[in-house]
């Protein structure tokens, strides 16, 4: 596929009351009392690597691997808050919002907006992720392109270098380690809760130019590293 050359513009059909004030408010105060309390329900998290983030100058673009269903709510709450009220995460348009209640929680909760991972759709999902950046969002997204359940990184798809080698944010890598499946993942109850580890990687900037799928590898080593 011919990627799209980098057009500097705002977002287009992403809902826009997702980013309100008083929205980032609410959703603060419910990723503290429902989400993150849900996750513990689940899983005990660790987290490594938080002093990567130092330095770090948002917006910023944040990979991470995909082989949970809530992995997106594990990789915000590992992120200090000053990082997580500027983010907004890449959630698969077939999957999240091919339905209209998860697409309103996922705005709702998440932040989310639709990205499509195949077809002619990408483009604008591309264009859109770098407009994101452009207005002054962190960006969280999943490069591989499909969940596999506490399986292996799958290689990144070559969209993701398409952002990186055109736009001056910092890339965040981040890695989901499942130790231990807990209940989202299909263990039974009654079980120990499972265990978890979202490491935080050093931050890095891809040139400008550089072929989208090097820099897709490149990218993907980045989160086996992290």
């Amino acid at each position: 596929m011919s990627l799209p050359e980098r057009r500097r513009k705002q977002p287009q059909q992403i809902s826009g009351w997702p980013r309100w004030g008083t929205v980032g408010r609410f959703r603060e105060a419910a990723q503290s009392t429902l989400l993150f309390p849900l996750i513990r329900s689940g899983y005990t998290l660790e987290v490594r690597g938080r002093e990567n983030l130092r330095g770090v100058k948002q917006p910023c673009l944040i990979v991470s691997n995909h082989n949970m269903h809530l992995d997106w709510s594990m990789v915000l709450r590992a992120l200090p808050r000053s990082f997580r009220r500027r983010t907004m995460v890449a959630a698969a348009a077939t999957d999240i919002f091919g339905n209209r209640w998860r697409a309103f929680t996922g705005k709702l909760l998440g932040n989310a907006f639709a990205f499509e991972k195949g077809g002619s759709g990408v483009r604008e999902s591309l264009e859109q992720t770098q407009a994101l950046l452009d207005s002054g969002w962190n960006v969280l997204i999943f490069p591989e392109g499909k969940l596999t359940v506490c399986g292996p990184l799958q290689p990144f798809k070559s969209g993701i270098g398409w952002i990186a080698a055109r736009s001056e944010a910092e890339i965040v890598p981040m890695r989901v380690d499942v130790l231990r499946p807990g209940l989202f993942e299909g263990a039974r109850f009654p079980r120990f809760r499972g265990r978890a580890r979202v490491s935080i990687g050093k931050p890095l900037v891809i040139e400008r130019g550089a072929a989208h799928d090097d820099s897709a590898r490149r990218l993907e080593q980045a989160v086996r590293d992290a």
